[in-house]
């Protein structure tokens, strides 16, 4: 009986713990979201899977020190699967129906020259480009969230630039004419 409460209550302080450390970076990881995204719905279906994710590995994490980037690699990887989901589906547009009413941020993603050229990057490109600027990462950190080389990092976003910059400058040359 005392071993039972013994678990119970560790349980619960997991519970607790958990509960504690996600709370403080449940806005920040909407943000990184939605950066990566563009997109207001998908940044919290990401967030919320990318919490039950943490919640159910949470056991294997050493230090609790380590819980941001940890859950902000989680983050990350959701978000890449989404978009590597859209490249396979594709939704038409809904029109004016907007149940829960505007999002500026989707709206000003939406009409800005930069933010379409962002949403044309491939995710892997895209994803370094919103941790390097939007998150002011250095590259060996964004290569430790995504799991790659810094070498990589560095490619991905070189090549990003290029094709933002190329891009950009078809949309400038496009509108004086």
């Amino acid at each position: 009986m005392v071993s039972a409460l013994a678990t119970g209550s560790a349980a619960e302080d997991r519970r607790d713990a958990f509960g504690r450390l996600a709370s403080a970076e449940l806005a920040a990881s909407y943000r990184l979201a939605a950066r990566i995204l563009g997109d207001r719905c998908d940044a919290e279906d990401a967030v919320n899977e990318a919490i039950l994710r943490a919640w159910c590995a949470f056991d294997g994490l050493r230090e609790p020190d380590s819980f941001r980037p940890w859950l902000a690699q989680i983050v990350v990887n959701v978000c890449r699967n989404i978009l590597e989901r859209r490249r396979t589906v594709q939704i038409g547009p809904l029109g004016d129906l907007d149940p829960q009413g505007a999002d500026p941020f989707e709206s000003g993603l939406a009409r800005d020259t930069v933010g379409r050229a962002i949403d044309r990057l491939s995710p892997e490109q895209r994803i370094v480009v919103v941790l390097r600027y939007w998150n002011d990462l250095r590259v060996d950190e964004i290569a430790r969230l995504v799991g790659v080389p810094s070498g990589t990092v560095k490619w991905r976003l070189h090549a990003a630039c290029a094709r933002l910059r190329n891009e950009l400058a078809g949309s400038a040359r496009e509108e004086t004419q």
